[in-house]
């Protein structure tokens, strides 16, 4: 059967390039001392961009960006800690839950999902609970693509003597992240969104700090990004099978955006997001506020149209007729659904979105619409 490529526009994974989807194309051992090449240049790749050389590491872990954030509060977060996670989304909620798995009592905070993190109220949780010894957040959430302010929430923690770990993963690479001006003490991201390579590894940068602790808390082998950490400091290996193909075809995205650069990139993005704006305005409005709207996906609500998530499957099919891929779900709370601005999307998808929203739009308001009231509905009685 001859299969042709989709016009993938999710928040991730996302479209290739084809150097990078090339990588994937070699064998090779994964002791071999070529891939511990290949893995070191990942890895100083990554300490590169946020402008961590000296002060922190990077270290890959075998999976995806859950894989990565679980290994990370596994590993940083000991069972008598108190952690404050403040939630705005999905992944917010899913920190927590991890956190409670582990039987740690976990504190929270929630705010909207079409809003950023309140500081004021992160303030006031710290100063009124002393025991409070970590803040977990998402810089941008990919619930609804809204940016939670790093800085100011990091800056927070370090006067109140507490540790961050922070989930990067729809962010790194696509917004800056400087560890200089944001002395955060763990962030996490993964291969498959601004870094622009396939799923299936994610990355914990750690403090040098956090990593010589003598903390040792993790109770999983596959987790414990220390001992991942002093395998790769050791010897340069991965301590099991690590997905080498990915890991290849990763080194290549890295190289391509230290070429790119992070604010281009972030450019790029905010181009492709605008143009879908435009694309879809007769049709859908942004959930966001421009001043919180992230540049790697965006939030739409539809309220005329799409109700549910019933709704939603029907334009998500009428889209796959035009070969275009955007997320699935609709997200409940705010009746949203979201597309991808990230990857190597064409101008053409954009126009090509664009007439498929006419399209489908236009059949469902005259299908959906009312009756028009009685032309003397609003006519009044005379006195």
């Amino acid at each position: 059967m001859t299969r042709q490529h989709t016009f993938l526009m999710t928040p991730g994974p996302l479209a290739l390039n084809d150097e990078v989807k090339a990588e994937m194309q070699y064998d090779i051992g994964s002791r071999d001392p070529s891939f511990k090449k290949i893995t070191a240049r990942v890895r100083d790749l990554i300490i590169d961009l946020v402008g961590g050389q000296g002060a922190y590491s990077a270290i890959p872990m075998q999976g995806g960006g859950s894989y990565g954030i679980e290994a990370a509060l596994a590993s940083f977060v000991a069972t008598s800690d108190r952690p404050l996670v403040c939630i705005n989304g999905i992944y917010g909620e899913r920190m927590l839950r991890m956190l409670q798995l582990r039987g740690i009592h976990a504190v929270s905070i929630t705010a909207p999902s079409d809003r950023s993190l309140p500081i004021a109220e992160i303030a006031t949780c710290l100063e009124s609970d002393p025991e409070i010894t970590h803040v977990c957040f998402v810089h941008c959430e990919t619930t609804t693509g809204v940016v939670n302010p790093i800085g100011s929430i990091v800056e927070l923690a370090r006067q109140n003597g507490v540790r961050t770990i922070i989930d990067a993963m729809s962010s790194f690479g696509g917004m800056e992240i400087s560890a200089r001006q944001v002395a955060f003490d763990v962030l996490v991201t993964s291969s498959n969104k601004c870094i622009e390579g396939p799923p299936g590894v994610s990355f914990v940068i750690a403090s040098l700090e956090m990593l010589n602790s003598n903390a040792d808390c993790t109770n999983s082998f596959v987790l414990d990004v220390r001992d991942q950490w002093r395998s790769f400091e050791k010897n340069g290996e991965w301590r099991s099978t690590p997905p080498t193909h990915i890991v290849q075809a990763c080194a290549k995205a890295l190289e391509r955006l230290a070429i790119e650069g992070v604010v281009r990139r972030g450019e790029r993005y905010s181009s492709v997001r605008d143009a879908i704006i435009r694309a879809t305005d007769p049709y859908a409005s942004p959930l966001l506020k421009p001043h919180v709207r992230s540049p790697v996906c965006l939030a739409l609500t539809a309220g005329d149209v799409i109700h549910t998530q019933k709704d939603l499957d029907a334009l998500y099919a009428h889209l796959v007729d035009y070969n275009l891929y955007i997320y699935t779900k609709l997200h409940l709370p705010t009746r949203s659904f979201r597309i991808g601005c990230m990857g190597s999307i064409d101008p053409m998808w954009i126009r090509l979105l664009e007439i498929a929203f006419e399209d489908f739009f236009n059949a469902n308001r005259s299908v959906q619409r009312p009756s028009p009231p009685p032309k003397d509905r609003f006519v009044e009685k005379a006195m």
